[in-house]
């Protein structure tokens, strides 16, 4: 699955349509928050010791935050350039897949919360 569209919805939420037909929504202080770059990765970690080690995602990502820019890696991801500065999260096709935040999305999670698509 590819993505063949990238859009605002409104200001707070980012779309992506894909090729087999199905339309993703995502909050953007969500999608910010589940940034897997190694650095948020590391903040997020419960008992994280790094001394580096950045105040947690609600204290951090501002209200108003905006996608700058989105831009295909490779064939299988997406970097997001956010007005906070950060741009260092490659978000695969499949982890954007599992982050859906659309009702059809959240419904089967609801009635499958093991995973599986």
């Amino acid at each position: 699955m590819l993505p063949i569209n990238i859009k605002k919805k409104d200001a707070t939420t980012l779309e992506i349509d894909w090729d087999d037909g199905h339309t993703s929504l995502y909050e953007l202080r969500y999608l910010r928050r589940k940034c897997p770059c190694a650095t948020c990765r590391e903040a997020r970690s419960a008992g994280s010791t790094n001394p580096l080690r950045i105040l947690s995602a609600q204290e951090v990502i501002p209200s108003d935050l905006d996608v700058k820019q989105a831009e295909v890696v490779g064939r299988y991801a997406i970097s997001f350039q956010w007005s906070d500065g950060h741009s260092t999260g490659i978000y695969s096709f499949d982890f954007l897949r599992e982050l859906c935040q659309c009702e059809a999305c959240q419904q089967r999670r609801e009635t499958n919360p093991s995973g599986g698509a």
